[in-house]
């Protein structure tokens, strides 16, 4: 596509790629939030201190940590969707008192 063609056709082909660009932005912006496990582990390091404080009981810990494990899980299955590396391998959380150590 030579110079002149592209001047003649810009006022076409800007808004799409101006349209493009802000989609990716926003794909972007998306998959970061989606990624992110930062704030989940902030949220179970401030578990182990309430726990460790006595704030909380260990029913309401083990609740809460379940909760959390949760949306780890949802982070890191949006990682692997996406295509990213996962690290610290698969989450597991024992089931009941019943599981083995």
């Amino acid at each position: 596509m030579g110079l002149l063609s592209k001047i003649l056709f810009f006022p076409v082909t800007g808004p799409v790629a101006g349209i493009r660009w802000s989609l990716e932005q926003v794909q972007t912006a998306v998959e970061t939030e989606l990624t992110d496990d930062s704030r989940i582990k902030q949220e179970l390091m401030e578990l182990q201190m309430l726990v460790e404080l006595g704030d909380i009981d260990d029913a309401e810990y083990v609740r809460r940590e379940a909760l959390l494990m949760q949306q780890l899980r949802e982070v890191r299955s949006w990682r692997e969707h996406f295509g990213m590396s996962a690290p610290g391998g698969p989450v597991r959380v024992a089931r009941g008192a019943s599981a083995e150590e």
